[in-house]
């Protein structure tokens, strides 16, 4: 008994690196379950009764912001929800990293089932992107229309208008998305609940598919860490508020990153390139990935000939698989999603940068300008990174680099950044050790969460509201400061560990 508290005991401390072996403690397990209990009791008294679908769903564009207008308290409340369930999200990590065995594994996978069904109720309080997503689905399976080109406002007697924000902006997704949501809304039919329902049990799905590609990579390559992999993935508040109880996709895109990693480490490189590429039919962030899979490929195939025939195979099979994908929507370079996005600017590095070029210069084409330098810069970034990754003979080599990427991307030149982009990195960094690159994305998930709880009803909620553009001067630094300042910190620490390292060799 008494070992069995030492073990409970190391697995609250602060040390940073996992124990060698795993072993069975049913102390842990019950630390584990009694954890996973006040999650869900977090769940269900401050997000779900609170917001209960089946009570809220008949107000359209509902929002935090009657519900703070009426109680101030509200959002105290969720950011107050948000730290502790941060406390035992960690808590739970570092117990995960002390066991292993059946019963391990089901607490965790029954409480993940639990926060799901929980969280399925949720009205998605914090953005009406749901709505969006639906109404989209319908222009193309109900009215036959094409949703990259005709718009929410053409279709004004839907029953989803009024939930609708952006009504005059056709999709920013990729064909495959709209495909598989044109598919669910079928199913769904005309009702509001249903299709809020069926878009959850949409993420859910691959949510699932998520977790089991972690499990599956991690049992074969670190089995002494899967657990807390899946841990780090599917007990993240922010990753299941956003994914179920708000119903964003972004999990149906991180799904195809998690499979790239798997196929690169099966040297399946051409199912990799294919992974990216039906990822990025869905969101276009995969596209940054498609260099580092591909240099890893050619650096690693051991012949001119076999790297030919890798180079040709892929590049026919992701050309039919766009090409199949864009037919029933395309109508020109208007059906690419990225080009409309080069045009919206909101908390981020970009967005001070246009705030304080409109407000002291007022310079023409000032987007297209900062998105162009803004895109060269990232591909600056991946093309080294691509560089560092296939000279990594290690299993980690495309997940180190696609983790970096898409940190460099979302804190540096990201244009329009939104909380729910932090389950992407998250994804990646599931597989990753424990160390510096774990902690950021989870530390980033929970200040991304600050965006829409703390700075922005504290920068846009005034009466009369302050002019976008000096807003926007303060937003993203507030949002993204302490992921920022943590970088730095850790870059920092890097490079005195290797000057000491490098002092000690040439002493020796």
């Amino acid at each position: 008994m008494r070992s069995d508290l030492r073990s409970f005991t190391r697995a609250f401390s602060w040390q940073g690196q996992p124990p060698r072996l795993a072993i069975q403690n049913p102390t842990a397990i019950m630390g584990l379950a009694g954890l996973a209990g006040l999650n869900l009791a977090i769940y269900l008294g401050v997000f779900v009764l609170p917001y209960y679908l089946f009570n809220w769903y008949q107000y359209p564009r509902l929002s935090l912001r009657p519900f703070a207008r009426d109680n101030p308290v509200t959002l105290v409340t969720l950011v107050w929800a948000f730290l502790v369930q941060g406390g035992l999200y960690w808590l739970g990590w570092r117990l995960a990293l002390q066991v292993r065995g059946r019963a391990a594994w089901l607490v965790v996978l029954g409480s993940t089932v639990a926060f799901y069904l929980a969280l399925l109720f949720l009205y998605p309080i914090d953005a009406v992107d749901i709505f969006e997503n639906i109404m989209h689905a319908r222009i193309s399976s109900v009215y036959g229309a094409n949703p990259f080109l005709n718009v929410a406002r053409q279709f004004p007697g839907d029953p989803f208008y009024p939930y609708l924000v952006w009504r005059s902006i056709p999709s920013v997704y990729g064909p495959l998305w709209e495909m598989l949501a044109a598919g669910v809304v079928r199913l769904a039919g005309n009702d509001i609940i249903a299709n809020v329902l069926a878009f959850k049990v949409l993420n859910g799905l691959f949510l699932a598919i998520s977790i089991s590609l972690v499990a599956a990579i991690l049992r074969r390559m670190a089995p002494e860490r899967a657990l807390a992999g899946v841990v780090l993935l599917a007990w993240n508040p922010v990753v299941l508020y956003e994914t179920i109880g708000n119903g964003h996709n972004d999990i149906v895109m991180a799904v195809w990153l998690l499979a790239a990693a798997w196929a690169i480490i099966s040297q399946r490189y051409t199912l990799a390139i294919l992974a990216l590429v039906v990822g990025a039919l869905v969101k276009f962030i995969p596209l940054l990935l498609i260099p580092v899979a591909g240099l890893i490929a050619l650096r690693t195939l051991s012949n001119t000939r076999a790297r030919l025939h890798f180079l040709a195979v892929t590049t026919l099979a992701a050309a039919v698989l766009i090409v199949l994908a864009y037919g029933p929507y395309w109508h020109g370079l208007e059906s690419l999603a990225v080009v409309r996005r080069a045009e919206f600017f909101t908390s981020s590095l970009p967005a001070v940068i246009y705030a304080w070029l409109k407000l002291t210069w007022d310079l023409k084409d000032t987007a297209w300008k900062i998105g162009l330098g803004a895109a060269g810069i990232t591909a600056l970034f991946v093309l080294w990174q691509s560089d560092q990754a296939a000279q990594d003979r290690s299993w980690l080599n495309f997940s180190r680099a696609a983790f970096k990427i898409l940190m460099f991307y979302l804190l540096v030149t990201c244009l329009w950044f939104q909380q729910w982009y932090a389950v992407w990195p998250l994804a990646i960094a599931a597989l990753l050790p424990p160390g510096p690159l774990p902690r950021l994305a989870v530390l980033f998930s929970f200040a991304a969460t600050s965006k829409h709880l703390v700075f922005g009803p504290l920068l846009f909620w005034a009466q009369p509201p302050p002019p976008r553009l000096w807003a926007e001067l303060f937003f993203g630094p507030a949002v993204l400061m302490i992921p920022w300042l943590y970088v730095g910190l850790a870059l920092w620490l890097g490079r005195q560990t290797k000057t000491s390292k490098d002092q000690r060799t040439g002493e020796t």
